[in-house]
C-alpha cells in the first residue's frame, strides 16, 4: 500500500454518522447528519451530466440532481484513491457512457477514469469527481475544505482551495492551535526535523493538516512559526515551530481534545509552538 493511499485512509472520516467528525460547521453538521445518510456511488442510468450552479462558494460543478461535486487532493489528478469507507462518505460520480456537459460546463474538460470495481468515474480537468453524503440538499457545500483536502471546482476545473489557516482557540487544555473550523491540531513527538513519521496504522487515526500554498496565521498565532513539509506527492503538510500538524479522528466537535496524550506521543500545541503536556 503506497503512502498516497494511506493519506486517503487517514482522510476518509471513517464510518461517518455525523459531519462533525469531518470538521464541518457544528450547526450544518447536525442538520446534515439528521437529514441524510451515507449513500452509495452516485450512479447514472446513462451518461452523467455535469453542470454549473451558483452556490455560497460561487459557481461550482454539480451533477444532474444539483448536488455539488468535489475533488480529492490525494487523487493528485489521477486515478481515484477513495474507496471503502471513504467512498461511503464521498460517493464517486459514475457514468454509463461518455459524460455530457450541461449548463456552464466545458465539454473539453470532461473525461473518465476506471475504478477498481470496473465502474467508470467522471473526471473534470482530470480530477475524479465526488458528491458528499452529508450535503442535505442541492447546492449544499458542507464538504468544502473538509480536512483541507476536499474542494469544489469552478467551471474552469480549478479547485476552489485556499491556504490552510492556523489560529488559537480556547479548549479545556487552555489556548491551543486550531483550524478555521475550530478543530484542535496536534503534534507527534516521533516527528523529527519537521518531517512526518506518521505512517501505516498511525494514519488511520491522525490526519495531516494539508494546505494549498503557504499557510496563514490566524488570531493568536505567529506567522514566523508557520511552515510546510512534503508529506506525499501532491500533498503539503502544515508545520508550526517545525512540528507537523494533525487532526485526530476521534475529535467529534470543534475544540475537542480527545487526542491529547494519546500513547504519550500526541499533544496539542500552544501559540508559542510548544507541546501542551497538560492532561485532559
Amino acid at each position: 500500500m503506497n503512502r498516497t493511499r494511506l493519506v486517503q485512509i487517514s482522510a476518509l472520516c471513517a464510518a461517518l454518522l455525523a459531519m462533525a467528525a469531518c470538521g464541518g460547521n457544528s450547526s450544518s453538521s447536525s442538520a446534515a447528519a439528521g437529514s441524510t445518510s451515507p449513500a452509495s456511488a452516485s450512479a447514472s442510468a446513462g451518461p452523467a451530466q455535469i453542470s454549473v450552479t451558483s452556490t455560497s462558494k460561487g459557481s461550482v460543478l454539480t451533477d444532474d440532481k444539483g448536488r455539488v461535486l468535489y475533488m480529492f487532493n490525494p487523487d493528485n489528478r489521477g486515478a481515484s484513491v477513495c474507496y471503502d469507507q471513504c467512498a461511503a462518505a464521498w460517493p464517486p460520480t459514475l457514468t454509463t457512457g461518455a459524460p455530457t456537459a450541461g449548463t456552464g460546463a466545458d465539454s473539453s474538460l470532461l473525461g473518465t477514469t476506471k475504478r477498481t470495481d470496473g465502474t467508470t468515474q467522471v473526471t473534470y480537468n482530470k480530477y475524479p469527481l465526488y458528491t458528499f453524503a452529508f450535503d442535505a440538499k442541492p447546492g449544499d457545500t458542507n464538504g468544502q475544505a473538509v480536512k483541507s483536502i476536499w474542494w469544489v471546482l469552478n467551471p474552469a476545473g480549478v479547485p476552489q482551495d485556499e491556504p490552510a489557516k492556523v489560529a488559537v482557540g480556547k479548549t479545556s487544555l487552555g489556548k491551543v492551535l486550531v483550524d478555521v473550523k475550530g478543530e484542535t491540531l496536534y503534534m507527534f513527538t516521533k516527528d523529527k526535523n519537521g518531517e512526518s513519521a506518521c505512517d501505516a496504522d498511525c494514519l488511520k487515526l491522525w490526519v495531516p493538516m494539508h494546505t494549498f500554498g503557504a499557510p496563514t496565521a490566524g488570531t493568536g498565532t505567529q506567522a514566523s512559526l508557520l511552515g510546510t513539509s512534503n508529506f506525499a506527492p501532491g500533498v503539503t503538510q502544515v508545520t508550526y515551530n517545525k512540528h507537523p500538524l494533525y487532526f485526530f479522528q476521534g475529535d467529534q466537535a470543534p475544540r475537542d481534545v480527545k487526542g491529547q496524550g494519546f500513547e504519550n506521543s500526541w499533544y496539542a500545541v500552544d501559540g508559542a509552538g510548544a507541546p501542551v503536556k497538560k492532561a485532559q
